[in-house]
């Protein structure tokens, strides 16, 4: 039985304004109700992503919880993932959930109605500019409550025509911007007086795609946007847009769950008074100037943390580390990073039964690491619920899933690019640990095996051969035999490893004069393979071959050096 009531959110990332305000909303409600919230995510937009990060639901017991909120409408661009989520959540829980989006599964749905605001922007646009021909761009049709409909409500209100040519679908980012911008442009499609986005974020696209036409907004076409983002107002050209009463929303959905959980009526909420925000894109262009302040403040914020990041050279000192004893005390010095926080913990899977967890509690890091067992968040003895809301965010790196981070915060999300970037880091380093103990219980284990470096026959040591490569702004001191292959991909020269990929500072013709005698082959025009590391061949098409390599890597052989490679290997 939980002493303390617990709601677990399960979404596909938080990296929108729309999310994170929706987020706090149900946070703010639920421990106002006396609840804690756990919010379970992946870093979907981060440069290490890979497919493992999905694991990090694998760790939810629903059996903790008191109702669950699953965000199916954050997994738009990942369905068949949602729809596994949604499947999984139906097969294993039994306390109450509610679905944002669509469901196969529970008959709790909520849809955010935000006809009213679209309707306003609607009308405002045919008003106050004279706007006759209008296009909706951007979501999903066929939505009970999109925001299609607020655009039709509007336009049958003012007696304009509105066909299915005037409704553009295509989603919630860039790509349906920038394919009605191209129509417009070659006159493929009608030219519009206005067009309403379906959020901020497809009008800026939108507005930025129209001006590599040299479309002028608003002189040639007005554009508003929908959901008032942070930035709304900071950009080049301010979009006029409504607010989405995110946290609103949030608050609602957080109601419900608590009636479904307690059979309670629900608390009532006073929904905020909203207006328009004018912006440049429609040429009205007001700008509130508390607005401006905040956002100025939320800058300065963000500016600050990028400063101290940079400065604490953390991602040389995690790459620098040959071991746990030597990565904790660097984490320990660095974790002012992740501002607001009042638990931060990492949890570095050392088996399948087993972690090891690096936390601090009130900005106060623990002495030692502890192991405790990996099915827990965290350990034991530290559920004693400092923090009321925490965010759970996988470690991955190279399709390995390394463990998991857990931030505790009670006041608004610290979920922000500096802690996925100390994350996605993190894991690299972990990584980089787990790999060289791998190969030193490796060579330990093999008869006469030394981790001395190699003699000659005259008692000369003889030197293990090294080389620089470079991850983001650090630079990683690497055996040469570490090397699976060197490629050159976009003008640059990567060198491929087990545990990764990372950039070098020379031409693959460079490279092919200084390392033909050690091992390496040109064996493509843009491959240059260590020979040393080839397990298995293969014939290929037309002539060609087809190297394996550890990890199951394979490297194509073209025909004008399949014969020099079989040479070179002795299969001739």
């Amino acid at each position: 039985m939980n002493l303390i009531k617990k709601i677990c959110i399960i979404m596909a990332d938080i990296t929108e304004d729309y999310r994170d305000e929706f987020i706090v909303g149900i946070e703010k409600q639920a421990n106002k109700l006396g609840y804690h919230t756990f919010v379970f995510s992946m870093p979907l937009l981060d440069e290490i992503h890979t497919k493992k990060e999905e694991e990090i639901y694998g760790l939810i017991d629903f059996e903790q919880y008191d109702g669950v909120v699953f965000f199916q409408s954050s997994f738009s661009a990942l369905k068949s993932l949602g729809n596994m989520l949604e499947s999984f959540i139906h097969k294993n829980c039994k306390k109450p959930v509610i679905v944002l989006g669509d469901s196969q599964f529970f008959p709790e749905t909520y849809q955010p109605d935000n006809r009213i605001g679209i309707e306003t922007l609607t009308d405002h646009v045919i008003e106050e500019h004279g706007c006759e021909t209008l296009y909706f761009l951007g979501g999903e049709a066929n939505q009970p409550l999109g925001n299609d409909v607020g655009f039709m409500n509007s336009m049958e209100k003012h007696g304009l025509p509105c066909t299915d040519d005037n409704l553009i679908y295509g989603g919630y980012w860039m790509e349906c911007g920038e394919a009605l911008a191209k129509d417009i442009a070659y006159n493929l499609v009608e030219k519009p007086d206005a067009v309403i986005c379906q959020d901020d974020t497809v009008a800026f696209f939108f507005i930025k795609a129209l001006a590599k036409y040299g479309i002028r907004v608003p002189e040639d076409i007005i554009v508003t946007g929908f959901d008032a983002r942070r930035d709304s107002h900071n950009n080049v050209l301010s979009i006029t847009t409504y607010p989405s009463n995110a946290e609103h929303h949030g608050r609602l959905v957080m109601n419900r769950l608590h009636t479904l959980i307690t059979g309670c009526e629900e608390p009532q909420i006073t929904p905020p008074k909203c207006n328009i925000i004018t912006g440049m894109s429609c040429g009205c262009g007001d700008r509130k100037p508390h607005d401006i302040r905040l956002q100025l403040e939320l800058h300065e914020k963000h500016r600050m943390a990028e400063i101290y990041y940079k400065n604490s050279e953390l991602e040389e000192k995690l790459c620098s580390c040959k071991d746990y004893k030597e990565l904790h005390p660097v984490i320990l010095h660095s974790s002012y990073l992740i501002q607001d926080k009042s638990f931060l913990a990492f949890h570095i899977r050392e088996s399948a039964t087993t972690s090891r967890c690096i936390y601090a509690r009130n900005h106060v890091w623990e002495d030692e690491p502890i192991l405790f067992e990996s099915r827990d968040l965290y350990p034991r003895h530290l559920l004693k619920n400092e923090s009321k809301n925490l965010h759970i965010l996988p470690m991955t790196f190279n399709n390995q899933f390394i463990g998991h981070a857990v931030v505790g915060y009670d006041g608004p999300s610290v979920y922000n690019s500096i802690l996925k970037r100390y994350i996605s880091r993190l894991a690299i380093a972990i990584s980089l640990i787990s790999n060289r103990n791998e190969l030193i219980a490796s060579l330990e284990s093999r008869p006469n095996a030394s981790l001395e470096p190699e003699q000659s026959a005259s008692g000369n040591t003889k030197a293990q051969e090294t080389l620089f490569v470079q991850k983001d702004n650090s630079l990683l001191k690497v055996p040469l035999e570490n090397i699976l292959f060197f490629e050159s991909e976009n003008r640059k020269t990567i060198a491929v490893m087990k545990s990764g990929r990372y950039e070098i500072k020379k031409t693959l013709s460079q490279l092919e004069e200084l390392y033909s005698n050690k091992n390496f082959l040109r064996v493509s025009k843009s491959t240059l393979l260590n020979l040393a590391k080839v397990l298995s061949i293969t014939p290929d098409v037309d002539r060609t071959l087809m190297a394996t390599l550890p990890g199951k890597v394979t490297v194509h052989v073209s025909r004008k050096h399949a014969n020099e490679f079989k040479e070179r290997v002795n299969i001739m």
